[in-house]
This record gives structure tokens, C-alpha cells and sequence, in this order.
């Protein structure tokens, strides 16, 4: 095996006489004292003979600074010039050559190559070399220094439309000098070949084509009125968890201008009766279906002295049939319930069966009245029970509302 010791440009080769004619069996180990060679690609060049006979190995060093068996280093007799070469990026440095000798095969009567250390020498100098090895890769290490080995510090210098181009335009390339070429990507990614001084084509930069995926699942989003969001899928894979996207509430709209109230808007119509009457007749709609006797016949109710003689008979009047008037208040801060429908109890002497028919008593002050009249409008709906009736109300009335309940009762 060479042992080759660098130091910066100085390079010294400690190696008995090297027999010719090996093939795939002379090594070397070159060790590099220093940290001036670090990040550089490191070549080794063999040369004998000058000109077109010359003969040359131009050796690339692997990741632990060795000549390999592969590499085929083949020194035939004579003497050799070898020095070292390293590049890194636009920076290239090199050593001073050194003279070795190569004997013929089973000369073993000459003189040895004389040692220029004595024993303890190479053993201090190769025990410094360990050390300095050792510190070096444990700054490499703390540093990243080791990041790149795995091929990302692989630079392409350039790009050329053919190898002609290429080979015309880098004259004086260096081994491991990388180059794309062809008009269109991929590029094939040529190589000086120190060892043949040739460019050599090692195809473009990509791998082979994987294997087709596995299909994949269609994730369909549900929302409901609750703003809840879940999620199904076609796969069997696991859902994303549900969650509720719904935002804050708004706060509340400005109250829009009172619109104007029923009899009003009858009125516009072509109604043409007092609003009383229209009130009156308005509150006894629901309640119609339940007054309408079985036979068809509607019950009515006459106060005495208001029927002129004569226009009815006693066979037109319901057997037993009477009113009852009641009078109350609804107030304004007596009604019940945070959202619609809201409701209030009046206690009076009503009964289950009574059907009433229920009118806002009126003050004489048009300001109040038009007040009262709007608000009353709220109430659609009053139901009797044994001593009391429920008033129900769309909106919430603002003012007390002063109330006349006529029951008709059998």
C-alpha cells in the first residue's frame, strides 16, 4: 500500500519499492495534515513519459482518502511523477511532485528505497496523524461539515447545447468537472474522465419512475342548521373531528318606524266603518269557529231595549243563551316570556266554556288612544279557563292597555 502524507502543497510518500506489473492490487492512503485540503475533490495523478507516449492515472480519492483496488492502478517499471490535485467550485489547489520508483517484478537484489524517518519517526509522525484525524472529524462533525457527503455539495458548472460545444469551450478541464448538455431539460450530465481524458456521458439527473399510489379518499364536508361541520369519507379512513363554525350573534337592528296599524291600512282600503267596530269585528275572527253552533246557527247577543218590536222571535234566540261583560288591565310590565309568544292573566269571573270577544277601551286623548290602538293590535289570542283568561301577544305591548270582555255564555 502508498502512504502518502500531505501538508499543505508538500507532499511526502513513505512506501518500500513498488513492484510493476500488479493489477487490482495497489492501494494507497493518503493522509492530509491541516485543514487546507477540506471540502476540495482530491485526485491523484501518476505520470511517466512525456508527449503522446506518455503514460497516466488520474485517480479520484473516495470518502476516506483512499486509492482503491477497483481503481485498477497499474505502474509499470520506471519512474513515476505523482502530486495531488483538489478543486472546489472556482478554487483549485495543488502539491509539489514527488519521484517514485517502480522495479521490474522479482527484483528483489537492488538497494530499497532509503527511509527518510527512522522507525519512531513514522510511528510519532503517523500517532500526530491519528490525532490530528481525530480532531478533525470531531469539528466536522460539530460543525455539519459531513452534511454534503451525501452528494447535495454535486455542482453543475454549466450547460451546453451539444458535446461539441463543450468540449470546444472547457479546454482545460479538471476530473470531476460536471456539465449539462442538450437544449431542453432533462440534460444529460457529462463528467471528465481524468482516467480516459474524455468526456463521459452519465445520462440525466433523474430516477426511475415510481410505483403508482395507492387510490385515494373523497372527504365530503355536512353542515348543519347548527353550524356544525362534519366531515365522511369514502375510504374508511378517520373523519377530521366535527366543530362548530357558526360566528357571534349581530347585535340588533335599529327598530324600523311603526308601519301603520290594521284599521289604517283598511281604511286606505275602502273600509268604511268607525275603528271600533273594525277592532270588534277583528278580535272575534279567531274565535268564530268556536262560537259557530252545530245547527249552523250564530249566537247573538242584544242588550233589552235595543231590538225594535217585532224582529225577532223567541225561536230564534238559543234556548238559555246570556253575555257576560268583564273589564280589566293589561299592563305593560305584567307580560311574560323572553321571546314570542308573551303572556298575561286577567282574573275575572269568566268560565271555561265562555267565548269571549275582547276590545281596548279607549281614553277620549287621541295621542293615548293611538297608542293604545297600535299595541292592542299585538294580541291575537285569548283562551277562558275557571275564573281567569290568557291573553297572548305576537310582540310585547308598551303601554297598559285598559280591556272590555264580552262572553258568550250558555
Amino acid at each position: 500500500m502508498l502512504e502518502l502524507y500531505v501538508s499543505g502543497q508538500t507532499l511526502r510518500i513513505y512506501t518500500p519499492v513498488i513492484a510493476a506489473d500488479t493489477l487490482h492490487y495497489l492501494t494507497g492512503q493518503v493522509y492530509f495534515l491541516g485543514s487546507e485540503w477540506e471540502g476540495y475533490t482530491r485526485w491523484v495523478h501518476f505520470r511517466q513519459g512525456e508527449g503522446a507516449g506518455a503514460t497516466f492515472y488520474d485517480v479520484v480519492l473516495d470518502p476516506d482518502d483512499r486509492i482503491t483496488e477497483d481503481k485498477a492502478l497499474n505502474l509499470t517499471v520506471g519512474e513515476w511523477t505523482v502530486y495531488l490535485t483538489g478543486n472546489k467550485g472556482e478554487s483549485r489547489l495543488t502539491t509539489a511532485p514527488v519521484i517514485i520508483t517502480v522495479k521490474a517484478s522479482g527484483l528483489i537484489d537492488a538497494p530499497l528505497h532509503p527511509m527518510p524517518l527512522s522507525v519512531a519517526e513514522q510511528i510519532d509522525a503517523k500517532a500526530q496523524t491519528a490525532l490530528a484525524y481525530a480532531a478533525a472529524v470531531r469539528e466536522a462533525a460539530e460543525t455539519g461539515e459531513f452534511d454534503g457527503r451525501d452528494g447535495s455539495s454535486f455542482v453543475i458548472a454549466g450547460y451546453y447545447d451539444t458535446r461539441a460545444e463543450l468540449a470546444a469551450a472547457v479546454r482545460n478541464p479538471v476530473p470531476g468537472d460536471a456539465y449539462g448538455v442538450g437544449t431542453a431539460a432533462p440534460y444529460d450530465i457529462y463528467i471528465w474522465d481524468g482516467v480516459n481524458r474524455d468526456w463521459r456521458n452519465n445520462g440525466p439527473l433523474q430516477g426511475a419512475k415510481g410505483e403508482e399510489g395507492a387510490a385515494g379518499a373523497t372527504f365530503t364536508p355536512t353542515l348543519d342548521a347548527g353550524g356544525n361541520l362534519s366531515w365522511s369519507n369514502d375510504g374508511g379512513l378517520p373523519n377530521p373531528p366535527a366543530r362548530n363554525i357558526r360566528g357571534p350573534a349581530g347585535q340588533n337592528g335599529e327598530r324600523g318606524p311603526a308601519g301603520p296599524s290594521a284599521y289604517d291600512a283598511a281604511a286606505a282600503a275602502g273600509y268604511t266603518g268607525t275603528e271600533t267596530t273594525f277592532r270588534t269585528a277583528l278580535a272575534s275572527m279567531p274565535y268564530h269557529n268556536a262560537r259557530h253552533l252545530p245547527n249552523g246557527a250564530d249566537p247573538i247577543v242584544v242588550q233589552t231595549g235595543n231590538l225594535a218590536g217585532g224582529c225577532v222571535t223567541e225561536a230564534k234566540i238559543a234556548s238559555g243563551a246570556v253575555s257576560r261583560t268583564f273589564t280589566g288591565k293589561l299592563t305593560a310590565a305584567g307580560w311574560s316570556g323572553s321571546a314570542a309568544p308573551y303572556s298575561q292573566q286577567l282574573s275575572v269571573g269568566v268560565t271555561a266554556v265562555d267565548a269571549p270577544i275582547v276590545d281596548v277601551q279607549m281614553s277620549g286623548t287621541y295621542e293615548t288612544d293611538e297608542k293604545r290602538g297600535e299595541q292592542f293590535a299585538f294580541i291575537y289570542r285569548a283562551v277562558t279557563a275557571a275564573g281567569k283568561i290568557t291573553f297572548y301577544a305576537a310582540e310585547k305591548p308598551e303601554v297598559d292597555l285598559p280591556v272590555k270582555i264580552l262572553c258568550i255564555r250558555k
